[in-house]
């Protein structure tokens, strides 16, 4: 019974205030890699003490040591008395541990099923709906002209041909006009990450990825390639090209399952935000190391505040649209560097597109959106202020959270083999 106590109090402990104090500290912000897999580890091993506190207390009366009792119990399930030696009251904790092992194992599948499901259809949308970037044709021309000036008007190739992807077989003509392909952000995207990108005639500026084994596609907006210059489409793909390699979505998908599992738990919810923020900020790293981050901070400006929607199961630049972070005080110098850096970026009244930062960074709290709350800071504007200013890392930072991750994981095997 001291082992079953010991569990389900871990597991108490991991569900609701460790998570509740992770995600509202800041040093996260500085090693987000370290910080996935503290969550990771304190996500696995909640579960695991939960269904092993259960399994704890249904075999406490044939031994007071449980490795043993567990053992007398697989015995007895293999000679055909699984009940021998329980009392009622342990079938209780039998039943606790298989409705909560289901719930567990069957929304992780279901969802997990429905997201892969969503996925499917959005690629054959976007496939039949968007159009490939070919290159440098005549046709085209028009298209890259505003790559390197925001400014310019919509050519009459944008939204041409979009059933035009007669050849599904390749992605685009890496061998077109070479001295044009050399300065185009698309075709160096296309062909050096080996991406399927898909081009959406719409004004309103959006980027996102649809991940995938082998069928994955980034998909932009006209909109977008009307706002953005040559720099900052490139830092937005290069961020979109590393959720794609990075498989960001495996990470995010358990707290989702775990969100959805218990959707009373405040703090899943906060997991789920906490980690979608990291992920985004791990590809946030990848494509200032790729390209800078100056370029990747005034794109985020530009479209960080228009919330345009994204598709289930994708990841957007602007990140998961239901992320929250905890209230941070009035002080907090992400509030005044995010301030500084929008009205740095800020394009006046506003671009060509419509989008503009100038209004939107002003209020950095979003209490329309759902989840949010007055006083929470956009997750947006705290990249913005972790791009211009990048937090020290002290080294052991890093190093303690995967040494607390090792420990987390530990604890529950190691409570069973001393009890």
């Amino acid at each position: 019974m001291t082992t079953a106590a010991l569990l389900a109090l871990f597991a108490g402990v991991l569900a609701w205030p460790v998570p509740r104090l992770l995600a509202a500290a800041r040093w996260p912000h500085g090693c987000p890699r370290a910080a996935i897999v503290l969550w990771q580890a304190i996500g696995l091993a909640g579960g695991v003490s939960a269904l092993l506190a259960a399994v704890a207390f249904t075999v406490s009366p044939l031994s007071t040591h449980t490795p043993t009792a567990i053992t007398d119990h697989l015995g007895n399930i293999a000679a055909g008395s699984p009940l021998a030696g329980l009392r009622w009251v342990n079938l209780v904790g039998l039943a606790a541990a298989t409705v909560l092992a289901c719930r567990l194992f069957g929304v992780l599948c279901a969802s997990t099923a429905a997201t892969l499901r969503e996925r499917h259809r959005h690629r054959h949308l976007v496939d039949l709906a968007g159009r490939r970037h070919r290159g440098h044709g005549a046709r085209e021309s028009t298209d890259h002209t505003h790559l390197h000036s925001p400014a310019t008007a919509d050519g009459p190739g944008d939204g041409a041909n979009p059933g035009g992807d007669a050849n599904p077989g390749g992605d685009g003509n890496p061998g077109g006009d070479g001295n044009d392909a050399t300065t185009c952000c698309l075709c160096e995207h296309r062909d050096r990450a080996g991406i399927l990108l898909r081009i959406l005639d719409h004004p309103i500026a959006v980027a996102y990825c649809v991940p995938g084994v082998r069928h994955a596609r980034v998909v932009v907006s006209r909109g977008l390639l009307n706002t953005l210059d040559a720099a900052e489409l490139d830092a937005v793909l290069a961020h979109e090209a590393a959720h794609i390699a990075g498989r960001h979505d495996l990470v995010i998908q358990p707290f989702v399952a775990w969100e959805r599992t218990f959707p009373f738990l405040r703090p899943a919810r906060e997991a789920t935000a906490a980690v979608s923020l990291l992920v985004e900020m791990l590809a946030d790293d990848a494509a200032a190391r790729e390209t800078s981050r100056r370029s990747l901070a005034r794109a985020l400006a530009r479209l960080g505040v228009a919330r345009a929607p994204v598709p289930a199961g994708a990841l957007s630049i602007t990140g998961h649209q239901a992320a929250v972070l905890p209230a941070l005080g009035a002080e907090d110098p992400l509030t005044a560097t995010a301030a500084r850096a929008a009205s740095r970026f800020a394009p006046g009244s506003g671009s060509g597109s419509g989008v503009g930062v100038g209004s939107g960074v002003a209020a950095t709290t979003a209490p329309e959106a759902p989840g949010h709350r007055l006083g929470t800071i956009n997750p947006v504007i705290s990249r913005i202020a972790r791009l211009l200013d990048p937090p020290g890392v002290r080294w052991w930072l890093p190093a303690g959270a995967y040494l607390a991750a090792a420990a987390v994981l530990a604890a529950p095997p190691m409570i069973v083999l001393i009890g």
